[in-house]
C-alpha cells in the first residue's frame, strides 16, 4: 500500500510539472479537464479497491485509460454534435469521485 501511494504522488508531480511545461491549446481545455478528472476518479476507485482488499493493477490499468478515452471521447462527440455534455461528464465524474472520497474518509477515521 505504501508503495502505491508513493508511486502515485510521483505519478501527480510529474505530470503536474510536465503539464505546467508544456502549452495547452485552449480548444481544448474541456477535453483536458475531463481527461484529469476521469484519471483522478480512476485513481480515487483504486484507492477504495486497495482499501477493500479487490485491487488488481491490470485491471486497474485498463480501466484507467478507457475511462479517459471513453470521457474524452463524450466530450469531443458532444462538441462536434454542438451539445454540452462536458457538464454531464463532469457531474457524473464528480459524483463517483466524490463516492470512493466518503469509502477513503470513512476508512481513515474508523481505522
Amino acid at each position: 500500500m505504501k508503495n502505491v501511494v508513493i508511486l502515485c504522488v510521483i505519478a501527480g508531480l510529474l505530470g503536474g510539472s510536465i503539464g505546467y511545461i508544456v502549452p495547452v491549446v485552449i480548444e481544448y481545455n474541456k477535453l483536458f479537464s475531463v481527461a484529469i478528472l476521469a484519471g483522478i476518479e480512476s485513481v480515487c476507485s483504486a484507492i477504495k479497491l486497495i482499501i477493500r482488499d479487490k485491487f488488481k493493477g491490470n485491471i486497474f490499468i485498463i480501466t484507467f485509460f478507457a475511462n479517459v478515452i471513453i470521457a474524452v471521447l463524450f466530450v469531443f462527440i458532444g462538441d462536434s454534435l454542438g451539445l454540452d455534455l462536458y457538464y454531464v461528464i463532469l457531474l457524473a465524474l464528480g459524483f463517483k469521485l466524490l463516492q470512493d472520497l466518503d469509502v477513503v474518509k470513512t476508512y481513515i477515521f474508523t481505522k
